[in-house]
């Protein structure tokens, strides 16, 4: 028997985002815009009639009131706080970093709020497209939608089940195999005058729907390839000996150069491998925008915010370890943090260009980026940088227990070594 799929609430947008890009130059295209009038005597545009809920309006207030008043107190208390000092920088860091990242909630709710206090939905026709969008006066969000996989405009009742029920009665068409819904409390006179237009603009509503084939909900099973043949078109297979990896085991070889020609420490080592988890932080957020367009003004800076907190927590607790030893009484100028890093300018680069290969290898030739969702590939970089830190910590405090300084960080290099290669193996073999 197979092995049973677990199901994600994200599973139903992917499958939808996959569906509609199955239409190819049909496919609708989501965009932000200013929404003012017509633009041109040809246009059709129209206000929609917009349903709005007293209770839902002094629920989202209050909700976006509540989650301000952290961000304001917390933004507050940064003035003046930096002493040119690694703990007050750490500390402003961390500050903004979850500053960042908790404004994401504050701009979302705040959007929520001022849609349904004062938002408005508009239909617009131009150029055999269809462009709905709900937004506030003057700027909106919402998709384009080709006049040629428009089919059956119709008026609709509210239905619990598709989640449409706050809209009330409402008008929708089928596009791609999808039922867009869009108006809401629109009486019968309101639907006739609106839906003979509509089908006036759009004589090929009434034929047979556009076809698309249906997304699986399981990898499509192809017969066996012959022993020792790659199939035409078939991506090779991420292994130990791939490019990308190799371009890893070089990038991980550098540390070992600067412990045994450059006399490296733990410390030293340790602050390198924490530059690569930031490495990896930054091509993760560039596979982000690839897969997901707009969507990263949303989930960008929530990624930022909680990775970066992560990592400046991280990184005082390697100089407190393993670096500087700090204590209630100590801590490090910043020009030493500096020296530390551009000592270490040459590894850092090998760390960028490794990660890089792997990420035009392994991304973007064998084009990754339609398989995952923008959500699924912003939490790979825990996956792989938690069992890198496990190892990375195992073995900073082996070298500290036996005191053999050379020998111990060989030991410590190849385990993380090891650990990273089977990460990188592991996650680029999932598709």
């Amino acid at each position: 028997m197979g092995k049973a799929r677990t199901f994600k609430p994200s599973d139903g947008f992917t499958r939808r985002r996959r569906r509609l890009s199955a239409l190819g130059a049909l496919a609708p295209r989501f965009s932000l815009a200013l929404d003012w009038g017509n633009w041109g005597a040809s246009d059709l545009y129209l206000t929609l009639p917009f349903r709005r809920h007293r209770v839902a309006i002094l629920i989202g207030f209050v909700f976006f009131a509540a989650f301000s008043v952290p961000l304001i107190t917390v933004g507050g208390n940064l003035l003046g706080s930096y002493d040119g000092e690694l703990f007050s920088l750490v500390s402003i860091l961390f500050s903004l970093f979850w500053l960042l990242g908790w404004s994401v909630g504050v701009v979302v709710l705040g959007a929520v709020f001022f849609v349904l206090s004062c938002g408005r939905e508009t239909l617009r026709v131009r150029d055999n497209t269809l462009i709905l969008r709900v937004g506030v006066p003057g700027l909106g969000f919402g998709a384009i939608y080709q006049g040629d996989a428009i089919r059956n405009f119709r008026r609709r009742e509210p239905d619990e089940a598709s989640g449409n029920d706050w809209r009330g009665d409402h008008l929708a068409f089928d596009y791609g195999g999808d039922q867009i819904g869009f108006g809401s409390n629109i009486d019968e006179e309101q639907a006739r005058r609106l839906l003979t237009e509509l089908k006036t603009r759009f004589p090929q509503q009434g034929s047979a729907a556009v076809q698309i084939a249906p997304v699986s909900e399981e990898p499509v099973q192809h017969p066996p390839p012959l022993a020792g043949v790659v199939q035409a078109g078939e991506p090779e297979a991420v292994s130990f000996t791939s490019l990308s990896s190799l371009a890893l085991i070089a990038a991980n070889l550098v540390p070992l150069a600067g412990v045994l020609l450059y006399g490296w420490d733990i410390g030293q080592v340790m602050l390198l491998f924490w530059a690569e988890s930031a490495v990896i932080g930054f091509y993760t957020l560039l596979k982000m925008a690839k897969i997901g367009g707009w969507l990263i003004l949303l989930y960008g800076p929530f990624f930022v915010g909680h990775f970066g907190a992560f990592m400046v927590v991280h990184l005082l607790f390697i100089y407190g370890l393993f670096v500087s030893n700090l204590n209630d009484t100590q801590d490090v100028p910043l020009s030493d943090v500096a020296a530390d890093f551009t000592a270490m300018a040459p590894a850092l680069l090998a760390f960028l260009i490794s990660h890089g290969v792997s990420y035009v290898t392994n991304f973007r030739a064998k084009k990754k980026f339609g398989q995952s969702a923008i959500g699924e590939e912003m939490t790979q970089p825990y996956r792989r940088i938690g069992l890198m830190h496990v190892t990375i910590i195992f073995g900073g405090f082996l070298v500290l227990a036996t005191g053999t300084a050379l020998a111990g960080l060989l030991l410590f290099i190849l385990l993380k070594l090891i650990a990273d290669l089977r990460a990188h193996v592991a996650q680029h073999s999932q598709n």
